[in-house]
């Protein structure tokens, strides 16, 4: 019965491996060669530390097991095997180190060499020679020359020669070499603010332009809204004064209607009045609202006079001016009294007081009166005077006669 073999992996064809040595077999008379996979090589070994090698698919014969006498057998794996790793290498500074990418790819080319070197770890191997030969060169640079620093490094392993010849093995590898991570993220965030600011400055300027125009926009809204403004309190003010001009005109208007009604009814007697207000009849509030205002200021005015002459006193007039005065007041009571209301015109009274009053008192008549020895007048006219008034027929008023008492108008302009 079999033993187990003293090493043995349990690999296959894609089974990850460090140690390409697979299986370690002892051998004897009495112990047969266990099966072998055909693409791995075996390496025989002697008592005294010889080595035969047969590579796949070459295998041994039962003769030669059984006379070459061989202690043990070494199964070797023939094919590719990849390998990755990160070495930390010093910088020209120590604090900060090289980060040095490794990816190998590695076979067996001579497998009984690689017995005899007593490897049993390819990738650390590597890593080994990589390190012992870039370690000097990486620190005469400094972390920001990692570029100048790896190229550097490539010709150092170019020079050196193949790795792991000396051990049977073919070794291809590729190195990177990198800032430590912490320089990394900071050339990372310098780049984000630089890239940041390259973003923010035309930005910021689009945000300046848009304030600007902005402010423009409502300096212009500002001046055309002032513009408006000050237009509407122009034509306010003109319309003001439009209003301020019609009104002085107006009251001109009206100062001149009352001027004129004025002089008609002082000169030209309530009929000339009468007419001029048929004629306008729009103007009769204005007319007698003023003449109102006027006959009470004009009747207070007379008041006050007369009451001032007939106080006496300083001022009031003498008992013999007296008479003439009384004469009137009764002669005008007495027109009041005895006046009838009615429509037309009340007749003027003419006493010989008032005749006295407003003619001179002359013994001979004018030139344009006949008098009545010369047939131009009546027997009553002769009789009574000139200025009686008979009993069988009142006289009719003149057109611009007196009024109650009050002196005839002038004759306005016609």
């Amino acid at each position: 019965m079999s033993q187990p073999p003293q090493w043995q992996q349990d690999a296959n064809r894609h089974s990850v491996l460090v140690d390409p040595v697979v299986t370690i077999q002892e051998l004897s008379r009495f112990k047969p060669l266990r099966a072998t996979r055909i693409d791995h090589a075996l390496v025989f070994t002697t008592a005294q530390g010889g080595l035969d090698t047969y590579l796949p698919p070459s295998r041994p014969s039962r003769t030669e097991l059984a006379t070459r006498r061989w202690t043990s057998v070494y199964e070797v794996d023939m094919g590719w095997h990849e390998a990755t790793a990160v070495l930390s290498l010093a910088s020209q500074n120590d604090a900060f180190l090289f980060e040095v990418s490794l990816s190998c790819a590695w076979q067996v080319r001579d497998p009984a060499a690689f017995v005899a070197s007593g490897e049993r770890n390819v990738p650390s191997m590597v890593q080994r020679l990589v390190e012992q030969a870039l370690r000097p060169v990486l620190r005469g640079y400094a972390m920001e020359d990692s570029g100048t620093a790896e190229l550097h490094a490539r010709k150092t392993l170019e020079a050196a020669g193949p790795l792991g010849a000396r051990a049977g093995l073919d070794v291809r590898c590729g190195i990177q070499i990198r800032r430590d991570e912490a320089t990394l993220e900071q050339d990372r965030q310098l780049r984000e603010i630089a890239f940041e600011r390259q973003k923010l400055e035309p930005q910021h300027a689009l945000l300046m332009r848009e304030d600007e125009l902005a402010a423009e926009r409502a300096l212009a809204q500002g001046q055309q809204q002032h513009r408006i403004e000050m237009q509407q309190q122009a034509l306010a003010h003109q319309r003001n004064l439009a209003r301020g001009h019609q009104e002085l005109e107006l009251q001109e208007i009206e100062a001149k209607k009352i001027e004129y009604y004025t002089y008609y009814l002082e000169r030209g007697g309530p009929a000339a009045m009468a007419f001029q207000l048929a004629r306008h009849p729009e103007d009769a509030r204005l007319v007698m609202e003023n003449l109102r205002e006027d006959q009470l200021r004009t009747m207070q005015n007379q008041l006050t006079v007369a009451l001032q002459a007939l106080g006496g006193g300083p001022g009031g007039l003498e008992e013999h001016q007296m008479d003439e005065p009384r004469r009137l007041a009764a002669t005008v009571i007495k027109e009041v009294l005895s006046a009838k209301l009615s429509r037309g015109p009340v007749p003027a009274v003419v006493e010989g007081p008032s005749v006295e009053r407003r003619a001179p008192e002359v013994d001979t008549p004018s030139a344009s009166e006949p008098s009545a020895a010369d047939g131009g007048g009546t027997p009553s006219d002769a009789v009574h005077g000139p200025g009686a008034v008979t009993e069988s027929a009142p006289p009719a008023p003149p057109e611009d006669g007196p009024v109650f008492g009050y002196p005839a108008p002038p004759q306005g302009p016609r």
